[in-house]
């Protein structure tokens, strides 16, 4: 039997979307440096980008989100 051991509100809390295996998970690192990870069952949940090496691509193969294109010039 999966007992619930606690709730708290998400509202505000910091964290990393990453991909683990198939599946992508909300991980939540502590002062210690250990982390927790979250699976995602909401399905429509509002998110906001702050990392300014995150880019967006549109291709006639899809669109996707990435790290930004390497410049081959330097």
């Amino acid at each position: 039997m999966n007992r619930l051991r606690g709730t708290e509100s998400a509202k505000g809390m910091k964290g990393i979307l990453i991909r683990v295996g198939d599946s992508h998970v909300f991980r939540v690192y502590r002062e210690d440096y250990t982390f927790l990870d979250y699976d995602i069952l909401h399905h429509d949940l509002e998110i906001q980008i702050l990392e300014s090496d995150a880019t967006l691509y549109r291709s006639e193969f899809g669109n996707y989100l990435d790290y930004p294109p390497i410049d081959e010039s330097k």
